[in-house]
C-alpha cells in the first residue's frame, strides 16, 4: 500500500472515530467566561474567578524550583462552579505562569 493510500485511509478512519464526538459536543458546554487570575508569592495562595458562562473551573499554576534537579512544580486548585473563587496555595518559588483551567 502506498504511503498517500495509508495517509489517506488514516485520515478516514480519524474523522469516523472522531467525528461524532465532535459533531455531538454541545458548544456551550463547560465555557466559563471573564476569568480572572491573582497570586501572591509573598501570601503563598493564588486564586481565579469566573464570573460568567457555564460550568466549572480550575486554578492552575506552574511555579520554577531553583534547583534544575527539582523540576517544575504545578499547583492546583478546587474545581468549583462559575461565580464562585478556586483558591490554592502555592509555595514561595517564582510563578511562571497561572491560568484558569475549564474542568468537569
Amino acid at each position: 500500500m502506498s504511503l498517500r493510500r495509508r495517509a489517506a485511509t488514516l485520515a478516514g478512519a480519524a474523522a469516523l472515530a472522531f467525528g461524532p464526538a465532535v459533531l455531538l459536543a454541545s458548544p456551550a458546554a463547560a465555557a466559563p467566561l471573564g476569568c480572572t487570575t491573582q497570586y501572591s508569592v509573598a501570601g503563598m495562595w493564588a486564586s481565579s474567578h469566573c464570573s460568567a458562562g457555564t460550568g466549572k473551573h480550575q486554578v492552575v499554576v506552574l511555579q520554577r524550583h531553583p534547583s534544575p534537579v527539582a523540576g517544575p512544580i504545578l499547583v492546583v486548585g478546587p474545581c468549583v462552579p462559575v461565580g464562585q473563587t478556586s483558591h490554592t496555595g502555592i509555595t514561595g518559588w517564582p510563578v511562571e505562569s497561572i491560568r484558569a483551567n475549564t474542568c468537569g
